[in-house]
Formats: C-alpha cells, sequence, structure tokens
C-alpha cells in the first residue's frame, strides 16, 4: 500500500498537468482565432486595399517562405537578431555580475549605464550607419546597444541582492574569484538572468526590424519597407506575419531551453527545497 499510494499520487498529477497543458493550448488557439477574426473583420471596414485580409497575407507570407525572399532577406534577418542577442547577453551577464557584486564598479558604471540606456535606440543608428555602413554589422551593432540592458539590470541587480549567508559560507569553504562567480553567483541569479534574456531576445527581434527599415540594404525589415514604398501591400502584412511567427519561435525556443537549464529550482525557494 505504501508503495501503489505515492504510484497513484504521481499519475493524478500527470493527468491534472496533462489536463492544465491541453486547456492552455486551447486557450491559446482559442485567441488566435479571435485575432484573426478580429483582422478580417477590419480589412472589411477598412478595404482589402489598405488592410488585405488574413488568407491573402497568409498566402503571401508562405509565398515569402517558400521563395528566395528566404534566402536574400528572412535567413539574414535570422542571423543578425540571434549574434547580436548573443554578444548582448555574453556582454550583459559579464558586466552585470561585475558591477552587481563589486560596489566600487557599480558607483564608477552608475552614472555612464544611466545615460547610454536612456538614448533611444533610433537615434543610435545614423552613428551606427556612420561606423559600419550599410549591412549586417550596423544592424547587430544596433540590437547590441539595446537588448544588453535588459539583461545587465537583471544580473546586477540579483547579484547585488545575494545572500549574505549564502556568500559567507561560500568564502568559509575558500571559494574565491572565477570559482566563486561560476559556482555560487551565476547559479544563484539564473532566474533573474533568464528572464532578463527572454526581455533581450525580444527587444533583438523589434530593434533588428527597424534597424533594417531605416538603415538597412536587405533583411526582412527592408523587404517590408520595400513592399510599403512600392505599394505592395499585402506583402507588407505579410512580412509582418513573418515576424509575429518568428518572434513566437524565438520565444518558444528560448522558454523550452529556460525549463530544461533552470530544471533544478522547480520545487524551490530561493534555492531551498520546500519541506
Amino acid at each position: 500500500m505504501s508503495v501503489v499510494q505515492p504510484t497513484l499520487r504521481a499519475h493524478g498529477t500527470a493527468r491534472r498537468a496533462l489536463r492544465a497543458r491541453l486547456r492552455n493550448w486551447a486557450l491559446g488557439l482559442l485567441g488566435l482565432a479571435a485575432a484573426v477574426g478580429v483582422w478580417q473583420l477590419s480589412s472589411g471596414f477598412v478595404g482589402s486595399t489598405l488592410m488585405p485580409g488574413f488568407a491573402p497575407s497568409a498566402s503571401d507570407a508562405w509565398t515569402i517562405l517558400t521563395g528566395p525572399v528566404l534566402s536574400q532577406d528572412l535567413i539574414p534577418s535570422i542571423e543578425r537578431t540571434l549574434a547580436g542577442f548573443a554578444i548582448s547577453a555574453v556582454l550583459g551577464v559579464s558586466v552585470g555580475l561585475i558591477t552587481g557584486y563589486y560596489r566600487a564598479a557599480r558607483e564608477w558604471t552608475a552614472g555612464v549605464f544611466d545615460f547610454l540606456r536612456s538614448l533611444p535606440t533610433p537615434l543610435l543608428i545614423p552613428v551606427a550607419l556612420t561606423l559600419f555602413g550599410l549591412g549586417g554589422n550596423m544592424v547587430v551593432a544596433v540590437i547590441v546597444t539595446a537588448a544588453t540592458w535588459p539583461v545587465l539590470i537583471n544580473t546586477a541587480n540579483a547579484t547585488r541582492a545575494l545572500d549574505p549567508t549564502l556568500v559567507d559560507t561560500a568564502r568559509a569553504l575558500g571559494l574565491r574569484g572565477p570559482a566563486f562567480m561560476s559556482r555560487v553567483v551565476l547559479p544563484a541569479v539564473s532566474p533573474q538572468i533568464f528572464a532578463g534574456l527572454r526581455v533581450a531576445i525580444s527587444v533583438s527581434l523589434a530593434v533588428m526590424v527597424v534597424a533594417e527599415i531605416l538603415g538597412g540594404s536587405s533583411g526582412i525589415g527592408y523587404f517590408i519597407a520595400n513592399a510599403q514604398q512600392s505599394f505592395a501591400i499585402t506583402d507588407s502584412y505579410a512580412g509582418v506575419l513573418i515576424l509575429c511567427l518568428l518572434g513566437w519561435a524565438f520565444d518558444s525556443f528560448f522558454l523550452l531551453i529556460e525549463h530544461r537549464l533552470l530544471a533544478w529550482q522547480r520545487g524551490t525557494v530561493g534555492g531551498g527545497q520546500h519541506v
């Protein structure tokens, strides 16, 4: 009996989790259906010339995904987004750990960081164009200037708020320098880091589009801008639809990675196991 009861409880928990996931999927599909319905109704009121319906936009999006635009514009945009995000992640985590843990570094950089992160990203595009010219390097540079801050701020705040008992215990065990950062600080602040990274991937995608529209020579943002200027309205809506799918794919993939890497955190509060 002592073995059967925990097994039955485990099966019951699994069934409840499955029902919850199915319910969430159903609600998500219902929300998508409602959004498509609103799109169709809006198209009928505004007129298909200014706002094509969902079906022609989706058809054009499929043509884009299966045609030369995929390799000419979409794939370069994905590469730039991921490159900018990767640089932002490394830079944000590294600087955030240093400025969060060392008070002197935080005080020296606070004013500079407050000034830099208050600058509107579109205003930096002319500077990036001057330094890097048209092309992918300019887009990546602009992404880094915007996507670094969510990671850096989350990492620094979490590191600054570390439990002093945790720090003292690690010190007593002889952990110093890189070992202390990698084995104590980084795992302790990893949930907040991932929260900043999730924001950063969305910021990277949005800034990529803006940079390509305003100063790019290729990419999905450049494609949308050209479609608008050429009055190919359906193509521009198809590009926006592809961006929505791309953002959803990035976010879903990131949540999957976070779920795997932070599996140890489930069932814990502040790093301590529930009892």
